[in-house]
């Protein structure tokens, strides 16, 4: 039994209170333990379990903590020998704050929920744990939380197993904001600093804290403060990013003393993201690889929209950024990967792994006919554990729920099927 998880985003509490809980994980390794206990009534041996970890399960950008470092010591610096130091700092709170979780992966999870064997924890890297597979440091202390033994099949930045006829990577890989490399993918590439860093940590995270530096924030009732800090915070849930303008919109449309206040720190936020040397080195680089709506272009142009237009009046051009969010111009590029992936796989492979976009999915690619058989190829995507708000259908607003969702594989004799077979689970909770 293989079983995919993705996108926790462990962080160290400074930027909100965002952790999975510990019954969550209760909840998940009851429910695999319920499917084994299913398949021994039915005469179906379970060997062996094995739990994959597929990215982004250590978030060490999204927190406060950077902005007490200067440019040069964040990870889009250059001091290495600081950023390993602070990136330790900040690993260490966020394994304390989850201590339980981590707790627990450690233990004996076949005594616990009486599973038929221990379950085997592999750790694959997505692009918020890019630094975790940077250094040695963190690398150890990885291993640690999820209590693996050893390196040999962690670290790596894809997963295969013919026998259950699955390959998996976080899917970072194919988003031109989140990776800096094109296939075939080198550890070089994984290593370089993509622009989604940069913003998770000096838009996303920051405009939240730099609001709430303000005199007039500071200034507020204890309760009205903690309520519109939290609500800032939850941007992190937000998806997809183009979301967040009406995000901020939703959730401050009942204070209009405090707009000022939100639009002038946005705005000092883009500048001071606009004068960042990794930023304007990215911008530089952009520039002399020309292409229609670039990564750059549309980056640019939210922030312009940003500043220009302030945030308040952006409501205006909503109607606008639907239809382009709609258009032909914007594609599921993890769904064009994964119908390229198979070209260069081993031809046992019929299922397509991905996490990174928080949604739970299974597309049917294709049908492709062998020698024997005919094989069926699907893509499916684990999602996450964390919160989500959509956006409503009508007008502005959004609801926000907790989610778990994750992906079994069996193998032929698990299932007594003629082929691998797979289920999928997603459950939500409406606590928020």
């Amino acid at each position: 039994m293989l079983v995919f998880i993705s996108d926790l985003h462990f962080i160290d509490g400074t930027a909100g209170e965002h952790n999975v809980s510990l019954d969550a994980f209760r909840l998940f390794f009851e429910d695999i333990a319920g499917k084994a206990h299913w398949l021994e009534y039915h005469r179906r041996k379970i060997k062996d379990i094995t739990i994959i970890f597929l990215g982004d399960i250590f978030d060490l950008l999204r927190t406060q903590k950077w902005f007490s470092y200067p440019e040069n010591e964040r990870p889009w610096g250059g001091d290495d020998e600081k950023i390993e130091q602070h990136v330790n700092t900040i690993f260490d709170e966020l394994a304390r704050i989850n201590g339980a979780i981590f707790n627990l992966l450690r233990g004996n999870l076949k005594k616990e929920f009486g599973l038929p064997v221990n379950p085997k924890i592999i750790y694959v890297p997505g692009n918020h744990d890019r630094l975790c597979c940077r250094y040695r440091s963190l690398q150890e202390k990885v291993c640690s939380c999820l209590g693996i033994s050893d390196h040999q099949d962690n670290f790596r930045h894809y997963f295969e197993d013919v026998e259950y006829g699955v390959f998996a990577r976080h899917g970072h890989e194919y988003d031109v904001f989140n990776f800096e490399g094109e296939y075939p993918f080198t550890e070089e590439a994984y290593m370089r600093v993509p622009i989604g860093d940069v913003i998770t940590a000096e838009l996303v995270v920051k405009i939240p804290w730099q609001i709430m530096q303000n005199d007039e924030m500071k200034n507020l009732p204890e309760r009205e403060r903690k309520m519109i800090r939290s609500n800032l915070e939850a941007i992190d849930n937000v998806r997809p990013l183009s979301a967040v303008i009406e995000w901020l919109i939703y959730n401050v449309k009942n204070s209009p003393h405090l707009r000022g206040v939100i639009e002038d720190t946005i705005d000092e936020v883009i500048r001071e993201f606009n004068k960042l040397v990794f930023v304007k080195k990215w911008y530089e680089g952009r520039e002399k690889k020309r292409e229609f709506f670039s990564a750059e272009d549309r980056i640019k142009a939210v922030l312009f929209l940003f500043e220009k237009f302030k945030v308040f009046s952006f409501k205006k051009f909503m109607p606008l950024l639907d239809r382009v969010k709609k258009s032909r111009l914007v594609k599921d590029r993890l769904l064009e990967g994964a119908l390229a992936e198979y070209a260069h796989l081993d031809k046992r492979i019929r299922y397509i792994v991905y996490g990174h976009t928080h949604i739970p999915l299974q597309v049917a690619l294709r049908t492709a006919i062998g020698h024997n058989d005919q094989k069926e190829e699907v893509y499916l995507n684990t999602g996450t554990w964390r919160p989500r708000y959509q956006k409503n259908r009508e007008g502005i607003g959004f609801i926000g729920w907790k989610n778990l969702s994750y992906v079994i594989f069996y193998r032929k004799d698990e299932r007594a099927m003629p082929y691998p077979t797979f289920e999928t689970w997603n459950g939500t909770l409406k606590t928020i």
